[in-house]
């Protein structure tokens, strides 16, 4: 039996008495981030853009556009509602996957859910399973896979949107495996979009393919039963080095989730280690900028090729830029989502620091390592390493301070009684009868 057969049975047969404690648990966390994220975007330029869209397409109002009062049909709900939690950069991360798998699979699982009027186990189990199948593969297609360009996020995204919605609407082993045919041949997504609004479009693209995937296979559509593995498949297109023994590799025991990052910052996760590192050495040390002579960087080869715009000009750009990230959390002390804006990448003040900023590669760094030295006018070099930042595993955020970060992007929206009720309808998620109830609250009352 081929892997995309393999993932699908696991898909199909897992049910929530199957997902240990400490998995739904992350699953929560999972949705409580991915919530607040989205709900803080609706301010953002892409916002009013996609929803005038879903009014003139029409439809029927099956699911809703969080934060808007504003309902359309599944497909168009996975869209924008995807598109806008990626739009701030600051939702969740899997280093493995190369990927941020919330922001393709909660928005198909959410408008899903919502139109059958699933219960929160339901909603539990069909995020769990979707995260397992969208970083299963794209572990097996491995960095080489992002190195050609690709965003991961994009690509494999629809795998786990196909298999999240597919759990919630009841499809068997069979049908999940079309679901993942059609959901594999329509992956795209290249990286040399970032920094413009159609990096965040890739979420939403990828959420609104996989429910497509997913309502089309319970119908009867067909595809082909080996699109993971299989010659011209996704892995032998999309990886230069293909591994697909990764996709069911202690499936069952070792659940994907558990490797989950939260960002601190609302910028590239290839920013984090380089803004921890200056903001180690701002602790250490009373600087100024014009004590400065220079900031230079030494990183691995990922958060170069991430986040290597030498000169944002939009705010935007500057959250992937190490050369902005490290400027503003040298000059501010923190990266949080209100410090990017046009006017602050093109700040006076700013701008001289950032040109002051330095970066090259060290080919001995692994994955996100970054070492940064400021060197000061009085000949002081001044040196912080980093190489796990915070948010990741190992050093996680504490659930005080992920309340604290849903709590201050959905209050821009909600009234702060919505957003308080929000954390303890996620918190005792499987207590939940129908995932509207947490709908309803993603509205100003």
């Amino acid at each position: 039996m081929g892997v995309t057969r393999e993932l699908a049975q696991y898909v199909a047969q897992t049910g929530y008495e199957n997902i240990p404690g400490e998995v739904r648990k992350m699953a929560k966390l999972c949705l409580l981030d991915w919530l607040g994220v989205t709900l803080g975007a609706l301010r953002e330029d892409l916002s009013p853009i996609l929803q005038e869209l879903t009014v003139e397409m029409g439809g029927e109002s099956q699911a809703s556009i969080l934060g808007t009062g504003r309902k359309t049909n599944v497909l168009f709900a996975s869209l924008v509602n995807g598109s806008l939690s990626h739009a701030l950069d600051f939702d969740d991360v899997h280093i493995d996957s190369f990927a941020h798998p919330s922001v393709t699979l909660a928005p198909a699982v959410l408008a899903v859910g919502e139109q059958k009027r699933a219960s929160g186990e339901e909603l539990i189990t069909a995020f769990v399973l979707g995260f397992e199948a969208e970083t299963r593969v794209g572990a097996a297609a491995g960095r080489t896979h992002y190195d050609k360009g690709w965003h991961a996020t994009s690509t494999t995204g629809r795998f786990g949107a196909a298999a999240g919605a597919a759990k919630i609407l009841g499809l068997d082993a069979a049908q999940i495996v079309n679901a993942f045919g059609i959901a594999g041949t329509q992956s795209g997504g290249v990286r040399q979009v970032f920094g413009t609004m159609c990096k965040p479009f890739h979420a939403g693209k990828a959420a609104m393919d996989g429910v497509l995937a997913a309502l089309l296979a319970g119908k009867g559509f067909t595809s082909s039963d080996s699109m993971i593995e299989g010659k011209f498949g996704f892995l032998d297109i999309f990886s230069p080095e293909p591994k697909p023994e990764k996709v069911m590799e202690g499936a069952g025991r070792d659940f994907t989730i558990m490797n989950v990052g939260f960002k601190p910052y609302a910028s590239c996760a290839g920013t984090h280690t380089t803004i921890d590192a200056v903001k180690d050495i701002r602790s250490r040390e009373k600087l100024a900028a014009d004590d400065v002579l220079a900031i230079e960087l030494e990183l691995a080869k990922l958060p170069l090729d991430a986040a290597g715009i030498v000169e944002p000009g939009k705010a935007l750009e500057g959250k992937f830029s190490v050369y902005h990230c490290a400027a503003l959390a040298f000059l501010e002390g923190t990266v949080g989502e209100n410090q990017f804006t046009d006017e602050k990448v093109n700040s006076p003040e700013i701008v001289s620091l950032r040109k002051r900023v330095k970066a090259k590669l060290n080919p001995d760094f692994k994955m996100m390592d970054a070492k940064v030295t400021v060197v000061t006018r009085d000949g002081r070099r001044i040196e912080s390493f980093v190489s796990n930042s915070k948010g990741l595993p190992g050093n996680r955020m504490t659930v005080a301070e992920m309340e604290e970060k849903f709590m201050g992007l959905a209050t821009m929206v909600l009234p702060r009684e919505n957003a308080v009720k929000l954390i303890e309808k996620i918190n005792n998620l499987e207590n939940v009868k129908d995932v509207n109830e947490i709908i309803s609250l993603c509205v100003k009352s």
